[in-house]
């Protein structure tokens, strides 16, 4: 019987086909106080290992944290205008033909401007135009200053008609007149003068044979033309002669004489005048009546010859106003 008690005191366990065998005193207790004892090594445990337990439940690891997945929306297709392509591609040929010509024409004006020959001097001034190959003289803008002289002024007119109707009546009279253009009015002229008394002097006469004219004061304001070198002078010398011939003239309208030292000073203008080459047509003109006025005034001897120099007078006049 001993024998079997020892022998049942013994387990035998295999692990891994190993054979341990474990003894176990079976100890018997009273049962109340085994819960005593129970208690106490309970006790004594928790004074050796700690537990705390979390109120709440723990959170999974951060790597099996719950995903919160948002339900995908229906996408908003994007309008794409089928004629974009078309558009770029004819923006680009339009570019590209542009880029082209102006190369094309740089191109070309470099090599224009390297074989063509050398442009003349006249061409590069911006006022200057070149005389043609029948000796036409270079033009150039110049200045007129102002050209002041006396008048019997027969009338002012707002239309060139009335005007022109006024003309053919002093006409049938044997007056010489002239129009000149200021202001946009039409002023009629029936003789001129080297100053304002003779002027009033020469208006009594005109007034006795049943004309009413006004003696004043008459300025033609400066103004640019196009004119040659020699044109210019020509005006220059032209415009102040014109007043010694139209005092002489105006005298002799009156019955006046002209004397001696006067008609040397014309006669010495005129043949400055005559070696002045003019070529435009109208300053041809105006030289012309000058020359033939001055002509006739050195060598007058009546009313009726001052009356001629007049009219070349107011020619010249009309011409200049008109330039």
């Amino acid at each position: 019987m001993d024998k079997r008690g020892k022998k049942d005191n013994k387990i035998s366990i295999k692990i891994n086909g190993e054979k341990t065998t474990f003894d176990e005193d079976l100890l018997v207790y009273d049962w109340k106080l085994g819960e005593s004892e129970t208690a106490a090594g309970e006790e004594a445990k928790d004074d050796a290992f700690d537990w705390i337990l979390p109120d709440e439940e723990a959170e999974p690891p951060q790597e099996y944290k719950k995903i919160h997945y948002v339900k995908e929306g229906k996408k908003r297709k994007s309008f794409k205008n089928p004629f974009q392509d078309s558009v770029n591609l004819l923006m680009s040929l339009i570019g590209a033909i542009v880029v082209g010509a102006v190369l094309g024409f740089g191109t070309l004006k470099v090599i224009t401007t390297t074989d063509g020959p050398a442009a003349p001097a006249a061409t590069l001034q911006d006022n200057t135009t070149t005389g043609k190959a029948d000796g036409q003289q270079a033009v150039s803008a110049v200045e007129l200053k102002d050209f002041s002289t006396s008048i019997l002024q027969g009338g002012v007119f707002s239309t060139e008609e009335s005007l022109n109707a006024m003309k053919d009546t002093l006409a049938g009279k044997g007056l010489p007149t002239a129009s000149v253009e200021k202001d946009g009015q039409f002023f009629l002229l029936l003789g001129v003068s080297g100053d304002l008394e003779s002027a009033k002097t020469l208006g009594g006469k005109l007034k006795d044979q049943g004309v009413d004219v006004y003696a004043k004061d008459f300025v033609l304001g400066s103004k640019g033309i196009n004119a040659s070198k020699e044109e210019k002078a020509f005006l220059e010398k032209g415009n102040a002669l014109f007043g010694s011939i139209a005092g002489v003239s105006s005298s002799g309208m009156a019955g006046g004489k002209t004397d001696e030292a006067t008609v040397k000073t014309i006669q010495s203008g005129v043949k400055e005048l005559e070696g002045i080459k003019v070529g435009q047509e109208s300053i041809a003109s105006m030289k012309k009546s000058l020359v033939d006025a001055g002509n006739l005034a050195a060598a007058m001897n009546t009313p009726e010859d001052a009356q001629k120099v007049q009219e070349e007078l107011l020619s010249y006049l009309q011409l200049y106003s008109g330039l």
